[in-house]
């Protein structure tokens, strides 16, 4: 999840009641929005942003964001911020920016009413300096849409590649995340997708496009986790994602797209350093101006190359094999000490992977060397091969940039047991180990 504001649902009942006492309609919300441009009588329905009549413009990027306001974070006008930091930047015609985009409602605290939008809009982003209004193009609607359905961002993508064609794609998903539990919550459909869903989703985008998909980022939390990565691992080349929380306030859109914009020659991996360190560097003015500098709150956004997945599932594999074939080395990598020693986050079981092998070693000592070998070469392999940037704050926070599962006392086998990490990798059976160790 992004870090959580809580509206109470007696808090909405009241909000509604007071806009249907005003006789308010509970409808449409996008009264400041452009109206759609008619199609043109000869040469078919205008594409925003190519000019009328001609083929679609083949630009260089195409970055695709999947706003899921349908919750907290769209009735608090966090999903409303990000568009307006986009159209800061706009599209141009080297790169289109298309987001879909549905919430909850949006609260008005001086009037105590609740406005609910019907549906979805898909908006063309174009530049403005109105920071208090989306003035992009809706480009289309939908009355009934669930935006914590995999089919959903699916449809999306695919008609925002077939109508804005380009060389390079990044799509993110912005809502609450849960790690390997998923991501994309709606509050009205009760809905979200599951990490398996969510790979198959990216698998359709990817055969629309005909390649991977460039970039992949969650602008959510707790995202960054091995067990989703490599569920993703043959649709996309570059995963953006944190281990940690990630506030209402989200990616600093307008950072991102304003240098990708003069830019557009950057390829995946530049761009997800770009991701990184725009968002690392834009995190001590938001904890200031929202008041939480100093709070302990930590920054752990990192990218990471797909295609050194199999790899560090291999140096993982080794490791586990070590540590399982020396009794000695598997009573202390499994004990409650070394576990604790791990840097863990707001869902606890949900640790890093580099400082709980860090852990682990430091217990060791110069006991089992085999284990204490595999482990050194496991994390110089997540820090040099996997992680292309890791972008954290605090400095004292030690976290590489790969979290992994590690539960406190219940396994959850049905609902890790069911991914790809848990099939190619050694994993699932070192847990059950552990749990196991626990009950002598």
């Amino acid at each position: 999840m992004k870090k959580l504001i809580l509206v109470t649902l007696t808090a909405l009942a009241v909000a509604s009641m007071s806009l249907r006492a005003q006789g308010g309609a509970i409808d449409e919300l996008f009264t400041n929005s452009a109206p759609r441009v008619a199609a043109p009588a000869v040469s078919g329905p205008a594409i925003v942003g190519q000019p009328v009549g001609q083929a679609p413009v083949q630009r260089e990027w195409l970055v695709l964001v999947f706003i899921n306001g349908v919750n907290d974070l769209g009735l608090l006008g966090f999903a409303d911020k990000s568009i307006n930091d986009m159209e800061k930047v706009g599209s141009n015609d080297k790169m289109a920016v298309v987001v879909e985009y549905g919430i909850l409602g949006i609260a008005d605290p001086a009037t105590r009413t609740l406005k609910i939008p019907k549906g979805t809009k898909t908006i063309y982003i174009k530049q403005d300096a109105d920071a208090g209004k989306i003035t992009s193009q809706i480009i289309s609607t939908s009355t009934a849409s669930d935006m914590g359905s995999v089919n959903s961002m699916v449809r999306f993508a695919k008609r925002a590649i077939r109508r804005y064609p380009a060389n390079k794609l990044a799509l993110v998903i912005w809502n609450h995340g849960a790690g390997r539990l998923g991501i994309s919550y709606d509050d009205m459909t009760k809905n979200h997708m599951e990490v398996d869903q969510l790979g198959q989703g990216l698998a359709q985008i990817k055969s629309e496009l005909g390649h991977n998909i460039n970039v992949f980022a969650t602008d959510a939390c707790l995202m960054q986790m091995a067990a989703v990565a490599y569920e993703l691992r043959n649709s996309a080349d570059v995963i953006v994602g944190s281990e940690e929380v990630i506030p209402g306030n989200s990616y600093p859109y307008d950072t991102i797209l304003g240098q990708l914009g003069v830019n557009t020659g950057m390829n995946a991996e530049q761009l997800g350093v770009v991701m990184v360190d725009a968002y690392k560097a834009s995190y001590p003015a938001y904890a200031a101006a929202s008041g939480n500098a100093g709070s302990g709150e930590v920054v752990t956004l990192s990218a990471l190359r797909t295609s050194a997945l199999p790899g560090f599932v291999g140096k993982l594999n080794n490791w586990v094999d070590a540590v399982m074939n020396d009794p000695q080395a598997l009573k202390i990598a499994t004990s409650k000490a070394a576990v604790d020693g791990a840097y863990y986050f707001y869902m606890e079981d949900s640790k890093d992977l580099y400082t709980y092998i860090s852990s682990v070693n430091s217990k060791l000592g110069i006991k089992g060397p085999g284990a204490k070998n595999a482990g050194t070469a496991l994390q110089n392999y997540i820090k040099n091969s996997l992680i292309i940037r890791n972008g954290v704050l605090p400095v004292s926070v030690k976290a590489q940039g790969m979290a992994i599962y590690i539960p406190e006392l219940t396994y959850n086998s049905s609902n890790y047991e069911k991914l790809a990490f848990a099939a190619d990798s050694y994993w699932d059976d070192y847990l059950r180990t552990m749990m196991e160790e626990r009950l002598k």
